[in-house]
């Protein structure tokens, strides 16, 4: 019995032992590899465009003679201009460079949710930028009757000795004559109240504001049955363009007519808005210079980890001969890929990587304190 109860204990003091061994067990190298891709830059083309339909008034051929105004438009027409582009730069994987860190460097990366090497031994995080998005906002809406008081007088000619169901319709050029009177009275209202020229004192200074910007509008709604009205509305496009590093310094971002507006590149009625880029060649020629005195090639770098020394172009946004944008930015695929050195992959240092140059923005030597929570 005695015997029977020592094994038993024997048996529970060994499973201890194996339960407590892989806390007391230091933790197993990771030997494995990470795919990791290295970034190439985009130009993001943003551009604002607005919308102006024009509708002509019913009193057009009347303008000069009764208001003095000469050359009235007398048909509708629509028309664009671009009002305003920016340029900005992105990350995306660059399909050409893609490697994988092997060994221990493997388990110390950060990485973008699509891949892009942007740390080592770092706690940066990869910012979720907003998407980038055309907004086709809806076309510029013109009301079906985009006159509806064309007159404060009757549209019949009324005569005493008649019945009124035999009243005739004023013509055209009355109605205008009419509508110019109105117009006349209105300015001399508006000029009296400017002049305070009314025995009676408006209640306040809002009621004073008031009653001059209604007499503003009605003035601009009657000069608009003899001039015309207009309609606007704007819109936002964006346009992504990355330029290829062995060959092309231009590409057609958009097409833009003046009458339509931007439209894809497919159709020729729109003129060309065209990105020109300028690369610095001094600048590539220096970087491949330094890239060759680096003892190792991405053919042979031990950890298999890589950076970019970007370069950097003039671009211009170009309509036709006309230049709507001129920059300089960071590109880079215009610069060379270089493997990061083996002292700095030693864990004494955190390396950050801008997420779309693919350049190291910042090195940072870890405290000992840290190195030994890690």
């Amino acid at each position: 019995m005695k015997s029977i109860y020592l094994t038993l204990l024997g048996l529970l003091f060994v499973a201890g032992q194996v339960m407590a061994s892989p806390k007391d067990e230091k933790p197993v190298p990771f030997t494995g590899g990470v795919v990791y891709s290295l970034p190439e830059t985009g130009i993001r083309v943003t551009v604002e465009a607005e919308q102006v339909k024009f509708v002509h008034g019913p009193y057009y051929q009347y303008a000069e003679k009764y208001l003095g105004i000469p050359n009235a438009p007398s048909a509708d027409r629509e028309s664009w201009k671009i009002t305003n582009v920016r340029l900005s730069t992105y990350g995306e994987p660059d399909p050409t460079e893609i490697h994988t860190a092997s060994g221990p460097f493997a388990s110390a990366l950060s990485l973008t949710e699509d891949g892009v090497l942007i740390g080592i031994n770092s706690d940066v995080k990869s910012g979720k930028d907003s998407v980038a998005s055309s907004v086709y906002t809806p076309d510029v809406e013109v009301p079906a009757e985009p006159w509806p008081d064309r007159s404060m007088h009757s549209f019949l000619n009324k005569v005493d000795t008649i019945r009124p169901e035999m009243f005739t319709s004023k013509t055209l050029q009355q109605k205008a004559l009419e509508t110019a009177h109105d117009i006349t009275k209105i300015r001399k209202r508006e000029f009296k109240s400017l002049a305070f020229g009314y025995d009676k004192a408006l209640p306040d200074g809002e009621a004073y504001n008031t009653m001059v910007a209604q007499l503003d509008k009605l003035e601009k709604e009657y000069v608009g049955l003899f001039i015309g009205k207009s309609y606007k509305a704007k819109h936002t496009y964006v346009f992504n363009v990355v330029p290829d590093a062995k060959n092309g310094k231009s590409a057609i971002v958009f097409r833009f007519s003046t009458s339509k507006g931007v439209v894809p590149t497919t159709d020729l009625s729109g003129k060309p808005v065209m990105l020109e880029i300028d690369r610095n060649i001094g600048l590539e020629k220096s970087n491949g210079q330094i890239a060759g005195q680096q003892t190792a090639t991405p053919g042979t770098s031990n950890s298999g980890l890589f950076y970019r020394i970007p370069g950097n172009a003039g671009v211009r946004l170009l309509d036709g001969t006309h230049i709507l944008l001129e920059s300089h930015l960071t590109l880079g695929q215009f610069g060379k890929v270089v493997p990061i050195p083996e002292g700095l992959l030693n864990g004494s240092y955190a390396i950050r990587l801008h997420p779309a140059t693919g350049a190291i923005q910042r090195i940072k030597k870890i405290m000992e304190k840290n190195k030994e929570e890690q």
